[in-house]
């Protein structure tokens, strides 16, 4: 089973990485094959050149104010669920302080592309009601201790081309892995379940994997931050066996893509927030 010590586990960056293990696996740089994460994969199958400029070349972009305000949101829930772990504070007064540390202090610094004071003031301005929301609804925040708090877990599985690794948010008593979205409007519930599959069939593979046991499914949970700020959970069945296939089919692309340098460009809808348009655009059509 998985172990509850004391103190909540610390992700560690897996040898010849060069970087920290944020939220998600975020590693930018090293070497792809080194391991394969849900970060990495769907990554590489949206696009595999700006895969290659983001996670390969680890070429430096600032964060986009989206973004940063669900990893600052995320480090108030983390603060939380650490809390019920360790019997710590996890009043709303602390709870909203650590959102409001991490969002006014980025990770290693790193610049956010606000487009100005008023736009970063509005948007931190949401955080609070979006937390205290999340508070009020017990059904998602139970008083049972969890199993783990942002877990790092890695497996090597003969089904798979390469290592796995993954960290999970949350990963409650009866080892369902729950993992946080922050969006701006309500979700289709059928659709995202579609769109993280990648993500919940890794943590069903990883949490298998570490305790012997079989997965009993994940948990989605949306904080909404719409005008009156609203918290969605949605339980998704552990993955069967053609998603488990078909899964080892996209690592096994991922590896031989990898491996060849298969490098180039997928032009879509997500070109309209890519942070690599100007380095697409002068892509020649060789390798990257």
């Amino acid at each position: 089973m998985i172990a509850t010590p004391p103190p909540p586990p610390t992700p560690a960056p897996p040898a010849g990485s060069n970087g920290h293990l944020p939220h998600d696996e975020t590693i930018l740089g090293g070497d792809p094959l080194e391991y394969i994460s849900a970060s990495r994969l769907k990554s590489f199958l949206t696009c595999r050149l700006r895969f290659y400029f983001e996670k390969v070349m680890a070429l430096p972009k600032p964060l986009g104010p989206s973004l940063h305000f669900g990893r600052a949101v995320h480090a108030g829930l983390q603060h939380y669920n650490k809390a019920r772990w360790r019997d710590g504070d996890r009043s709303e007064t602390a709870v909203i302080a650590a959102y409001e540390k991490a969002f006014d202090h980025p990770e290693h610094n790193q610049p956010v592309a606000f487009e100005s004071d008023e736009d970063r003031n509005t948007l931190r301005a949401k955080g609070e009601p979006l937390l205290r929301a999340f508070l009020n609804t017990k059904q998602i925040a139970p008083e049972k201790k969890p199993m783990g708090v942002e877990l790092s877990l890695r497996a090597e599985l003969p089904s798979l081309a390469l290592p796995l690794l993954g960290i999970i948010d949350l990963v409650e008593a009866d080892l369902t892995a729950v993992d946080y979205k922050t969006v701006a409007s309500t979700p289709d519930l059928s659709l995202e379940a579609w769109l993280h599959e990648i993500q919940l069939t890794t943590y069903s593979l990883l949490i298998e994997e570490a305790t012997g046991e079989p997965s009993p499914g994940n948990e989605l949970v949306f904080l909404v931050k719409t005008k009156t700020p609203k918290v969605i959970s949605h339980r998704v069945p552990a993955p069967d066996q053609v998603q488990r296939d078909r899964y080892a089919r996209l690592v096994e692309t991922y590896a031989n893509g990898v491996a060849n340098d298969h490098y180039y460009p997928s032009p879509g809808m997500h070109c309209g927030w890519c942070e690599h348009r100007s380095e697409c655009s002068a892509w020649k059509g060789g390798a990257a």
